[in-house]
C-alpha cells in the first residue's frame, strides 16, 4: 500500500477516537472550553513525545510528563485512558505531523525521474530530521527496548513508508546510481545518514563545537548525504 495511503487510513481510524489537532474536542462545548481541552491535549502529547523521545516507553513516568505540560497528573488518565494509549497517541501524533509536512513532490513520486526524486525526498527527510529530533530520537529508544509498542508502531506506520522506497532503490541500484548492496542495508544506511546527526546533535556540539541545526550546515549535510551515496 502506498505510504500515503497507508498514513491516511491510519489517520482516519484514529480520527475516530480523538479530534484532529486545531478541531472543537466536542460540538456542543462552548469555544473556550473546546479550546482550552485542546490546547491541554496538544500540551500533554508535546510533553510525553519529549519525554518518550529521552526515556523511552518504560522509563517515561506520565507524572513527569504532566508537570512539563503544566496540567495535573490525572488529567493524562481523564484524557487517554493509560500510559500505553498515551504512547499510541504521541505515535499518531507523530506521524500525522511526518505527513502534514510532506510536499506533494514527496508523497506522489509517479512520473518523476528516479534520481530527482531521491534527491527531493533526501532534501526534505533532512529538513524535517534537523526541525523534528525527537522523531528519531524516539524511534531509536523504543528500537533499542523493542516490545509491543515497537510492533504496533511497525504495523501502523513505519512499514509501508519502507516498502514505499525499495522498488525506486532497486531502480537506482540496476542503472549504477546507488552501491550495488543488499536494499534493507541501503536504505537503512541512508536513513541514518539523513536523520542521526540531528539525533546525536548533543554529542556533535560537545566534540566538535558545531551547531548542526544551523541552516548552512544542514545544506552541507544535504551535499554530504548526496556525495556519499550517488553514483
Amino acid at each position: 500500500m502506498p505510504v500515503a495511503k497507508a498514513v491516511k487510513k491510519a489517520a482516519a481510524v484514529r480520527a475516530a477516537k480523538r479530534p484532529r489537532i486545531g478541531e472543537p474536542t466536542a460540538k456542543k462545548a462552548a469555544p473556550a472550553r473546546a479550546q482550552k481541552l485542546q490546547n491541554t491535549r496538544l500540551a500533554i502529547l508535546e510533553s510525553a513525545l519529549s519525554h518518550f523521545a529521552r526515556r523511552g516507553f518504560q522509563g517515561a513516568s506520565t507524572r513527569e510528563i504532566a508537570q512539563t505540560a503544566g496540567v495535573r497528573h490525572g488529567m493524562i488518565r481523564h484524557i487517554y485512558g493509560s500510559k500505553d494509549e498515551l504512547w499510541r497517541e504521541v505515535i499518531g501524533f507523530l506521524f500525522e505531523r511526518m505527513n502534514a509536512e510532506m510536499p506533494a513532490v514527496v508523497v506522489n513520486p509517479e512520473n518523476q525521474d528516479d534520481i530527482v526524486y531521491w534527491k527531493k525526498w533526501v532534501r526534505w527527510y533532512i529538513g524535517y530530521s534537523a526541525r523534528h529530533p525527537d522523531h528519531g530520537r524516539l524511534m531509536v529508544q523504543q528500537s533499542i527496548l523493542q516490545g509491543p509498542q515497537l510492533e504496533w508502531a511497525a504495523e501502523q506506520f513505519i512499514r509501508s513508508r519502507h516498502l514505499w522506497h525499495f522498488p525506486a532503490i532497486e531502480r537506482m541500484k540496476a542503472n549504477g546510481h546507488l552501491p550495488d548492496v543488499d536494499t534493507v542495508s541501503l536504505f537503512f544506511m541512508i536513513n541514518a545518514a539523513c536523520q542521526m546527526i540531528y539525533v546525536l546533535a548533543p554529542e556533535i556540539k560537545a566534540v566538535d563545537g558545531r551547531d548542526v541545526f544551523d541552516p548552512r550546515e544542514i545544506e552541507k549535510h544535504i551535499d554530504a548525504v548526496f556525495v556519499t551515496f550517488l553514483r
